[in-house]
């Protein structure tokens, strides 16, 4: 990958049929992993954009981009995906809560998202939120700007 982008260069001329991502296994799914507080993809010593490898990580990957994703603010996501972070400074934080659970539980392969704690601090927020999917759960540890 010369040029560092995060999409490689993929020669696809001999898959004779592309699996829709609704018909993948679940515990088989995976996703790029972004690093989110630097803005970035997380390359593999090779240099090529790094994939989750287990299910837990990658519902962790999802809800992260999620959580990090203004709503209506991306065409290609539509009116689904993403948060109302831009309003989160004048909500009380049951609201906040309310907006997260809904936001993660309206991807396909969330089934439950609870926030178990979240803590203002400044202009960060440490979060703890139990994710369950349709093949696992998965802890979410994380701090996020808001």
């Amino acid at each position: 990958m010369a040029d560092n982008s995060l999409f490689p260069d993929l020669d696809i001329s001999d898959i004779g049929e592309v699996e829709l991502t609704e018909s993948v296994l679940s515990a088989t799914k995976w996703t790029y992993v972004i690093d989110y507080r630097n803005r970035r993809a997380v390359l593999t010593e090779d240099g090529h954009p790094k994939k989750t490898s287990t299910y837990e990580e990658y519902l962790i990957q999802t809800a992260l981009k999620i959580l990090n994703t203004e709503r209506f603010r991306y065409v290609l996501y539509g009116e689904e995906v993403g948060v109302e972070r831009s309003e989160w400074s004048a909500w009380e934080d049951v609201e906040i809560k309310r907006d997260m659970e809904e936001a993660l539980t309206s991807h396909m392969e969330i089934v439950r998202a609870e926030v178990r704690s979240m803590e203002r601090e400044g202009q960060e927020m440490q979060l703890s939120i139990l994710i369950t999917g349709l093949a696992g759960q998965a802890e979410l540890e994380e701090t996020i700007s808001v």
